[in-house]
């Protein structure tokens, strides 16, 4: 067993309970520790009543779940906050004095913020734009109470960055989000990009077969949301219906949004031409991926590091992305027709339309995709980083502990 001191992750959720970019990182991060030598614990909620308060995982790791209201409850957008508290609250009591907290849900690193315990957070999005903003249709609350939630997190997130020993950010697009909440925080921030396991994303030796002839065939991973662009990318289909009659478009992902854009590929008659996959699994997207003539990801506002651009990225197919977010910084320097003009579905016709319609360039595109992958996210790579800089923050906290101690 290892002697350095345990790695506590405190966070909303993790896959699979919840699926999601931070729910996957979380738990690929921890795992990619645990096979480093350390040990890791993960506090989260308790997403779905069948999970297991505690249990070890498969790859080592220690999971422990608090229980939340439910969302049926009329009264769980109030009860929520305190729930969430006092169950982390509870298990950093139960955690060992040296360890080393890292947070990554503003929400869920409120207690440590508010507590002694010197932490970490890595900042993946502001919650205040990117979950209440939306909603997901999971709960309504009147607008006035709304705005004023809305204002509590942007608090929260500012009190957690401001009160943190060292922050993380995935990106340099998400480095400008945390300075625009904490003036105290970029200072202490570092850049470590998101990571993937580019063992498993990767180039097949032939594509797969798993639709019907199309030419292009074109993919996207996504929330099916307006802030992700589905809709957009859906009326980019419209528009290239007649310069690109053979092309075809499957969109992975669910959302609350799902019923407005079935209605909306009714409407503009693309039945034959687009289809919503719902949620497949890691095989089913893998497969997509290295299937597809050119990955799209549409995205119309934040994005804090763009997983599965990076996914697609490492499976060496061509990823086109809008000029949002970091999905640009994915693509930097591989070719500028990698990155539309603007977000509108004109603007993502239009880049299709030339990167499709050339088949050698994609081919050159998907080596240099995988190249940046594999030297960039691997999570090898990751997991060196944070071990860094878990071992510099030792130091320091160990050096404020002797002092504190001293002038007892």
């Amino acid at each position: 067993m290892s002697s350095e001191p345990e790695i506590v992750m405190v966070t909303n959720a993790i896959a699979p309970d919840k699926l999601g970019g931070l729910e996957r990182y979380v738990r690929e991060l921890s795992a990619g520790l645990v096979r480093a030598g350390r040990r890791v614990s993960i506090l989260t909620k308790q997403v779905n009543r069948d999970d297991p308060l505690e249990e070890w995982s498969q790859e080592g790791i220690r999971i422990i779940r608090h229980r939340v209201p439910s969302k049926e409850l009329t009264t769980f957008a109030l009860r929520y906050p305190g729930a969430v508290f006092r169950g982390v609250w509870d298990g950093l009591r139960s955690a060992p004095r040296d360890a080393i907290f890292h947070g990554h849900y503003a929400i869920s690193s409120l207690p440590l913020a508010l507590s002694t315990r010197s932490f970490i957070q890595t900042f993946h999005a502001p919650v205040y734009k990117e979950v209440l903003a939306e909603r997901g249709g999971s709960y309504v609350l009147p607008t006035p109470v709304q705005r004023a939630g809305v204002g509590s997190v942007r608090l929260a997130e500012t009190l957690v960055l401001g009160r943190s020993r060292s922050n993380v950010v995935l990106s340099q697009f998400m480095f400008g989000e945390l300075a625009d909440l904490s003036t105290r925080a970029p200072s202490r921030t570092t850049i470590i990009p998101g990571g993937i396991d580019v063992e498993w994303f990767s180039p097949a030796t032939s594509k797969p077969t798993i639709t019907e002839p199309a030419s292009p065939l074109l993919f996207a991973a996504r929330r099916l949301t307006t802030r992700t662009g589905v809709p957009e990318l859906v009326r980019a289909m419209s528009i290239l219906r007649h310069d690109m009659p053979a092309s075809r478009l499957a969109i992975a992902g669910d959302g609350h949004e799902r019923a407005t854009i079935e209605a909306l590929i009714e409407s503009e008659g693309l039945r034959d031409r687009v289809v919503l996959l719902g949620r497949i699994s890691d095989a089913d997207l893998r497969d997509w991926y290295r299937a597809a003539d050119l990955v799209i990801t549409p995205t119309q506002a934040l994005e804090g590091f763009g997983l599965s651009t990076a996914e697609a990225m490492a499976c060496g197919t061509a990823c086109l992305v809008t000029p949002v977010g970091a999905n640009p910084e994915l693509v930097a320097g591989i070719d500028p027709g990698l990155v539309a003009a603007g977000t509108a579905g004109m603007d993502l016709a239009a880049a299709i339309k030339v990167l499709a319609g050339d088949e050698e360039r994609l081919r050159r595109l998907g080596l240099a995709s995988r190249q940046r992958a594999q030297a960039e996210w691997s999570w090898s790579r990751v997991v060196d980083s944070y071990l860094e800089l878990y071992s510099a923050q030792s130091l320091a906290w160990g050096g404020s502990l002797r002092r504190r101690n001293e002038m007892k």
